[in-house]
């Protein structure tokens, strides 16, 4: 005989009882978690035209900060590709980019701050690297803000461990852009690449302990920078790729009067930052492969919310 204070439990009350408990136990579970790098979703995929990786890879961060709330940074153009285009070749005059030479490394910080400003903004265009202020992989963190992002610089190297000794394998540098950086994975969109194939590439760094880069200029100790290895570079036959360094563009908050500054220029290898790859047949008719819009994208807590509140 069923007592008069006996009452059924609803199927819906064990479902929403079940549900709340499972809710805790992913709570508790998060909260235990390290923080994760921010990806830069919806980066742009921009292709070079013959030696163009600097400005390139540049205006694939210049469009994503255009997108999130600096649209003037953006040419103006026929079509949204077009207007990319046009961004491009802006960012090739303000650093004095050319198609048949690359970019020169003492024209990349103020080119890129003279880009920007001209738009009507105001920034910080910062250079960290071989030959200049050192170079630390915690660094990348910051492209976590959205106010901020990084041009990664890199060199082709030959390595002698007799000697402890990095060496150019050739003479060129190359440019990408950072989409997200963790201590054991970077991940990067590489404009040397073709229209109907993805510069997206997953990278892993390895922190360089100890060694030199020598060249004619004499020798630069190479410790914190990095190795990188992974999805593959184009790269000349039994060469390294070295992170040499990068450049963090800082955007000021809209409503932010002080002027700007720039704090050196991408220095390293006394080469030019050109394709990164041996020169190839690639038309110069070629031109940039815009990715698709930003996505929307549910915070931890939005997910939660709807879960929890769901019906």
């Amino acid at each position: 005989m069923k007592r008069a204070d006996d009452h059924p439990v609803t199927s819906r009350q064990t479902f929403q009882a079940k549900r709340i408990a499972w809710l805790g136990v992913c709570l508790t579970a998060l909260f235990s978690l390290p923080a994760v790098a921010l990806e830069k979703q919806g980066m742009p995929d921009l292709c070079q035209i013959e030696e163009t990786c600097l400005p390139t890879s540049t205006a694939n961060l210049i469009v994503w900060f255009g997108l999130h709330g600096y649209p003037k940074l953006i040419a103006k153009g026929d079509s949204k590709e077009d207007g990319y285009i046009h961004t491009v070749h802006g960012i090739m005059t303000d650093t004095d980019a050319r198609f048949d030479w690359g970019t020169r490394p003492d024209k990349i910080a103020d080119g890129i701050r003279k880009y920007i400003e001209d738009a009507g903004y105001q920034c910080d265009v910062e250079y960290r690297g071989m030959g200049k202020t050192q170079f630390n992989q915690d660094w990348l963190k910051d492209n976590d803000d959205d106010n901020k992002g990084f041009v990664l610089l890199l060199a082709y190297c030959a390595y002698n461990p007799n000697t402890e000794t990095y060496t150019n394998a050739w003479d060129a540098g190359h440019a990408v852009t950072l989409v997200n950086a963790t201590p054991d994975m970077i991940l990067i969109h590489d404009p040397a690449h073709d229209d109907d194939v993805p510069g997206r590439k997953i990278l892993t760094p390895e922190v360089i302990t100890k060694g030199v880069w020598a060249s004619r200029e004499g020798n630069v100790p190479v410790s914190g920078l990095l190795l990188l290895s992974g999805t593959e570079l184009e790269a000349p036959p039994d060469a390294g790729v070295m992170l040499i360094g990068a450049v963090c563009i800082t955007m000021h908050p809209l409503q932010d009067t002080v002027g700007s500054s720039s704090s050196g220029a991408a220095g390293g290898p006394t080469t030019n930052i050109a394709s990164g790859s041996p020169p190839s047949s690639s038309s110069s008719s070629a031109t940039p492969t815009p990715a698709s819009a930003p996505s929307a994208t549910k915070t931890w807590a939005q997910w939660i919310f709807d879960l929890l509140f769901s019906k």
